[in-house]
């Protein structure tokens, strides 16, 4: 009788093993094929720029403003939260411009775009020496690099923050109140 009894007792402890086994399997597929977090993807874009006064001579006077529009994309099945989304605008390296959109949040597996107007500090850039060349020759180089990070969390345990750059050049031809098309090149920083 005690045979049997010890031989029911290793039965179920080696059945409870087994489900314990394949639950731990299960739950490590999905975090590797479905749940683990993936950073999103972001791409900001200078939709438009306006220059509504431009003057080298007798006193230089410029009034321009960048539109700057980012879509970030969210694969994950969680939503991913994000701080402010400051986008700064350089020229010739100087900072001229900046803007801050307030922090938010993607639903998961969704896409949201955050647009952000950005006035450039005129007197900053007339006051570089590189403003009288690039005045006369009627093309104006600017940088402008977008910062968003944020962090995704799953199932309340599995978590991922990262943080995206978004750096675009883009020349104002002043002169024809017209931009060349930007160049943009994204770095995801995960971790």
């Amino acid at each position: 009788m005690a045979e049997i009894r010890k031989k029911h007792v290793l039965i179920c402890c080696g059945l409870l093993l087994a489900v314990v086994v394949v639950l731990a399997a299960v739950c490590v597929a999905l975090y590797f094929a479905v749940f683990r977090p993936r950073p999103p993807r972001v791409a900001a874009t200078v939709v438009g720029s306006r220059v509504s006064d431009f003057e080298v001579f007798p006193a230089p006077v410029l009034n321009l403003t960048f539109d700057v529009v980012v879509t970030a994309d969210n694969p994950n099945y969680a939503s991913f939260r994000y701080g402010e989304v400051v986008t700064v605008v350089r020229y010739h390296g100087d900072d001229v411009g900046r803007a801050v959109v307030p922090a938010g949040e993607i639903g998961a597996r969704a896409t949201a775009a955050v647009a952000a107007t950005v006035e450039v500090d005129a007197v900053k850039v007339m006051y570089t020496p590189y403003f009288p060349v690039d005045g006369i020759a009627g093309a104006l180089p600017f940088e402008t690099t977008t910062t968003v990070a944020g962090e995704a969390v799953v199932l309340g345990t599995f978590k991922i923050s990262a943080m995206t750059v978004v750096t675009c050049t883009v020349t104002v031809c002043s002169l024809r109140e017209e931009e060349s098309t930007p160049q943009c090149i994204s770095t995801v920083h995960v971790g």
